[in-house]
């Protein structure tokens, strides 16, 4: 399993004690989920501190809302779930697998061991959960885009890992969703993000292929959001 997980070690635990990484991918067990699974929801118990080791999960909004709302993907490398593993409350969103996906599951009781032995263990949560905070605050600033074009890069930008990515993993180039998830990510009509869509892939910026989109230019991307708003 070492060889499998070693790439964790960017990112979070990449700013951790090299003791204190070593504990958490030694002590934790691989899950692997298939494509849909859901690994919880809004209002389920859960007690896993999860990092992806490959594949993808889809975060989807539920708190506020009837239905579950696409908010964000994540690749491999990124760390969630410690809100829930450390406070015992139930899930906030549904985690649902995106394809094969396998993970590493810290469970509650392994924190807790790995805590009584290492002092950095509660200090490396709390860092955790600033830079998650710090990803959900980023990804509201965004939505407050009027600007379309604009909007619509961010978010692109959000989910291939290269805004906001306060984890430090490494970016995606290919993002495993639907045209319909990433009108709901950018809050905007589907028939908008297809002429942005086409707009940007005209541009040289995204290539579209069939339930993924394909980043070409990602710094094109970036100068989108500094262009004259139209």
């Amino acid at each position: 399993m070492k060889n499998e997980t070693e790439h964790l070690r960017w990112g979070w635990l990449g700013n951790l004690d090299r003791s204190l990484s070593t504990l958490i991918l030694d002590k934790g067990r691989l899950v692997r989920a298939k494509n849909n699974t859901t690994l919880y929801s809004l209002g389920q118990p859960q007690d896993c501190l999860y990092g992806i080791v490959g594949g993808a999960i889809k975060m989807l909004v539920t708190m506020n809302e009837q239905y579950p709302r696409f908010g964000h993907i994540a690749g491999p490398g990124f760390w969630f779930g410690e809100t829930e593993a450390v406070t015992g409350q139930v899930g906030i969103m549904d985690m649902m697998a995106v394809g094969d996906t396998t993970l590493l599951c810290v469970s509650r009781d392994v924190i807790d061991e790995i805590a009584a032995v290492h002092p950095g263990m509660w200090p490396a949560l709390t860092l955790l959960a600033i830079q998650n905070q710090g990803l959900a605050i980023g990804a509201a600033d965004d939505l407050m885009i009027r600007d379309t074009s604009k909007r619509l890069a961010a978010v692109l930008l959000r989910l291939s890992s290269r805004r906001n990515a306060m984890q430090g993993v490494s970016p995606l180039n290919h993002i495993p969703i639907n045209w319909n998830d990433l009108s709901e990510a950018a809050n905007l009509a589907r028939s908008t993000v297809a002429e942005k869509l086409s707009e940007f892939s005209h541009r040289g910026l995204i290539r579209k292929r069939r339930r993924m989109i394909e980043i070409l230019d990602a710094n094109g991307l970036e100068n989108v959001l500094t262009e004259p708003a139209q």
